[in-house]
């Protein structure tokens, strides 16, 4: 039962799979079984032009399905079943009439050709093949109506096996048809999954820096100004810290630019632990990193003092050195009014003003 329920819920998420190779194989096999079928009715009817047709057929489906379905021959098994599935409805329903109901068959390939014109990379996305073989097929079953309403079957088969044909046409046609649905249920699950990775994966370059997997400066904006927006509206205080390594550029000099992108990691990954929940941490650029704090200034003080000693305490291992870094931290408190850029500038002043009076400090 849990293995129905799993295998349910990932066609519903998307991440079950029917390989072409598989769903060629498994049509081209059970449509040559349909037609040994066929061609053990149309001997015991003795319409031998469609017995002896059916004897060759079974064994071009079996060559589709063993050997040009494993081959990735998946166009050559999509025409064939096309054109042969007419041919049969067609020659059928001349020799035996239109009771047995052979012509069915035909209307199915419609939503098949259009299945197809989504899945086969041959004619991916061409919707012209796919209209221009439902009108044919269209026009050829209205013919076949025609042909039918005017003229006798050529073979005459007894009322009871024209029963079986019928039944058995139908069940096999919609059977057809549901085979087709699932499929086109699987795959359209599976493209939606891949389209909303791709999507997470875009918003993912869009938004944040790839080294420190920090938000980055471009998506600040948005942020910001729904904070500043929000904060007017509710009367509620945010601070922003702008932090920046002290003398990173001895680090990257001393032990190179690969040892420079560890530290900071690192630092990213110590300012990050040590935000509150709902608190956000950019990367402002260089080694510049930006955190907003949702709460007033002595809230956000406290916070980067405990990121500031952090820093100072920790190690970054790099080959066999032991690289200690400090950092300083520029606080400063939104007022009413206020831009996102006068907000940045007063806290980068107090940064500045902290790196030329002894660094490794928080100046708020």
């Amino acid at each position: 039962m849990n293995e129905k329920m799993n295998f349910f819920k990932r066609i519903e998420n998307g991440s079950f799979v029917v390989s072409d190779k598989l769903k060629y194989m498994i049509v081209s096999l059970t449509v040559a079984f349909g037609h040994l079928i066929f061609l053990i009715l149309f001997y015991i009817s003795g319409v031998t032009p469609l017995f002896i047709y059916n004897i060759f057929i079974v064994l071009m489906y079996a060559y589709c399905g063993l050997i040009w379905s494993r081959k990735g021959k998946y166009i050559n098994v999509f025409v064939f079943l096309i054109v042969e599935i007419m041919t049969h409805s067609v020659l059928a329903t001349i020799l035996t009439g239109w009771n047995p109901g052979f012509m069915i068959y035909t209307i199915t390939l419609i939503p098949i050709c259009f299945y197809a014109s989504y899945t086969l990379e041959e004619i991916k996305s061409d919707l012209k093949v796919s209209l221009y073989t439902s009108l044919m097929i269209s026009v050829i079953y209205m013919t076949m109506i025609v042909i039918t309403r005017h003229s006798e079957p050529v073979s005459q088969i007894n009322g009871t096996i024209e029963e079986i044909f019928f039944y058995l046409n139908n069940i096999i046609a919609l059977a057809f048809l549901l085979y087709f649905a699932v499929l086109y249920v699987i795959e359209m699950r599976n493209m939606q999954r891949n389209l909303r990775v791709e999507n997470v994966e875009l918003e993912e370059q869009a938004n944040y820096d790839k080294l420190t997997h920090l938000l980055n400066r471009n998506s600040m904006t948005k942020y910001f100004n729904d904070i500043i927006e929000f904060s007017e509206l509710e009367d509620k205080n945010f601070c922003i810290l702008m932090a920046d390594i002290d003398d990173f550029k001895k680090v990257n000099d001393t032990y190179g630019h690969d040892c420079g992108d560890e530290v900071l990691k690192k630092i990213a990954a110590i300012i990050t632990s040590d935000v509150r929940q709902g608190d956000l941490v950019f990367r402002w650029g260089g080694e510049e990193i930006l955190v907003l704090i949702r709460s007033d200034l002595k809230v956000a003080t406290n916070v980067a003092h405990r990121i500031c000693n952090h820093v100072a305490t920790s190690i970054t291992k790099y080959e066999d050195n032991d690289i200690r870094v400090t950092i300083t931290i520029g606080v400063a408190a939104f007022m009413k009014g206020m831009t996102a850029d006068e907000l940045v500038k007063q806290a980068d002043v107090k940064l500045y003003y902290g790196k030329q009076h002894g660094k490794d400090q928080v100046v708020a």
